[in-house]
């Protein structure tokens, strides 16, 4: 099985039944919402969609609910203004504008946040203007890099503080839907300090939302207080498109391999994003750079790569995912298993013992989990064998689908009787293909069925001498 896995973003070009179908079959993991764009209506028909194929394939498939955030953008532009370097723009609150050298950025507030010699950022860092002049309630600017400009475009600006809630109003509303589809993740944008994640999980405790958090790393700041935010969110996201116009793009490879080495030491897991395999929008064949560029992303350790216009907007989705898959199954041919990292309490002690075992007797991974812990903990140990995952509740084995190396298998009940509970997944993993009755197998589970954070015992079972016992 691949280990890394593929998170896919599904937009017009994807969110139909017959190609989430095929997106499915070809390798897809986890679905990314991009809630920037759409309706929940669309959003809702797409979890639809997915949860019924899900069923239908008998493969777990996570839902990511990645949140639009404060992503600053200009207002409304008629038609398309072309800016050329030398050029004066006026920009101001307005939130649409009809002359040509003044840009609407309905933002007063942070407007007033310039400061003479500031860069403005547009479009994904593609044009940048130099603040030259202050004024009541707007900033003239020089263009230093040209380029067409329409309605909505991003705007980024590197190292001006920006006194923005981390969610926004339409968040909120974005996240009581979320809780009513039952999403398995939530990915929080523009992440900059581990306040930013206490006060979205705050939120999502007084509405009862319990899916595992993602902090997208797309600010300096965040990359600055990486460690502070590792210790409260579930995983990060190396968001690369904003991040690249943070900080210096030559920096961004750099700051990614930090990134996933850190959550890897942190026990989080990790995701790359942003131009994986971008040339597939309209080509159905890749760079041989994209190639490249997914291989080192899984070299490098991270748990997920994501792919956003290729499925999207692309003309070759279900192609980009194919591609993703083999190219990754063929860096794992060289992979470095069974890694070795500190341990600081009785799961990851446990994790880290079983991990052990199995590279060192040849043996199958099964864990018993009811919160998921056990099962991350084990993938971050990278064993090099599927880690075979059962649990009490359905969403966790959502959520584990975008674990490294994890197959949910079933959903099973809480059983007081260990022997009844072990020889019932040792059935199950023989029924659904994941091992053979030769097999020897590592089984992970707790003392108390159905109660988290319970974890304390590792069997090793022989199963031809097992199954000749049961007989």
């Amino acid at each position: 099985m691949r280990k890394t896995k593929i998170i896919a973003t599904i937009g017009p070009s994807s969110r139909e039944p017959e190609i989430l179908e095929q997106l499915i079959l070809a390798g897809m993991d986890c679905a990314r919402l991009n809630f920037s764009h759409g309706t929940f209506e669309e959003h809702a028909e797409v979890i639809d969609s997915i949860r019924t194929l899900s069923a239908k394939h008998n493969k777990q498939v996570a839902i990511l609910q990645d949140l639009g955030g404060i992503k600053l953008r200009l207002g409304n532009i008629n038609g398309q203004i072309q800016l050329n370097q030398g050029d004066e723009v006026l920009i101001g609150p307005d939130s649409s504008s009809s002359i040509p050298i003044k840009l609407p950025f309905p933002e007063p507030s942070i407007i007033k946040s310039l400061r003479v010699g500031n860069l403005i950022y547009i479009s994904d860092g593609t044009i940048c203007l130099e603040v030259t002049d202050l004024h009541d309630t707007s900033v003239s600017t020089k263009v230093r890099n040209g380029g067409p400009v329409s309605s909505h475009k991003g705007v980024n600006l590197p190292g001006v503080q920006i006194d923005i809630p981390v969610l926004t109003e339409e968040d909120k509303l974005a996240l009581k839907f979320g809780l009513e589809q039952e999403v398995d993740w939530i990915a929080i944008s523009f992440v900059r300090t581990v306040d930013d994640v206490l006060f979205a999980k705050s939120y999502m405790e007084t509405i009862g939302c319990t899916a595992r958090i993602m902090a997208k790393l797309e600010k300096s700041e965040g990359i600055e207080n990486l460690d502070e935010i590792l210790r409260e969110v579930d995983a990060v996201m190396v968001a690369r498109g904003d991040l690249g116009v943070e900080i210096p793009m030559e920096r961004v490879p750099i700051v990614q391999k930090e990134i996933v080495k850190k959550a890897s030491m942190a026990a989080k897991n990790s995701s790359i994003a942003t131009q994986m395999l971008r040339t597939m929008v309209t080509s159905p064949t890749p760079t041989r750079a994209e190639v490249s560029d997914i291989t080192n992303a899984v070299l490098d350790g991270c748990d997920s790569i994501l792919l956003s216009d290729e499925i999207a907007v692309g003309q070759y989705p279900v192609e980009a995912v194919v591609v993703a898959d083999v190219t990754i199954k063929e860096a794992e041919k060289i992979y470095v298993y069974n890694q070795e990292f500190s341990w600081t309490d009785r799961t990851q002690a446990i994790a880290a013992s079983a991990s052990k075992l199995v590279g060192e007797i040849n043996s199958k991974p099964i864990v018993i989990t009811s919160t998921g812990r056990a099962a991350f903990e084990l993938a971050r140990f990278r064993p090099n064998a599927d880690i075979i995952v059962f649990s009490h509740d359905e969403s966790v084995l959502r959520q584990l689908a975008l674990a490294w190396g994890v197959c949910p298998v079933g959903v099973l009940p809480a059983n007081p009787d260990i022997a009844e509970l072990v020889q019932s997944v040792v059935t199950a993993s023989i029924e659904s293909g994941m091992i053979s009755t030769t097999d020897v197998v590592t089984i992970v589970h707790g003392f108390l069925t159905g109660v988290g954070g319970t974890t304390n015992t590792i069997q090793v079972l022989d199963l031809q001498e097992y199954l000749a016992d049961e007989r």
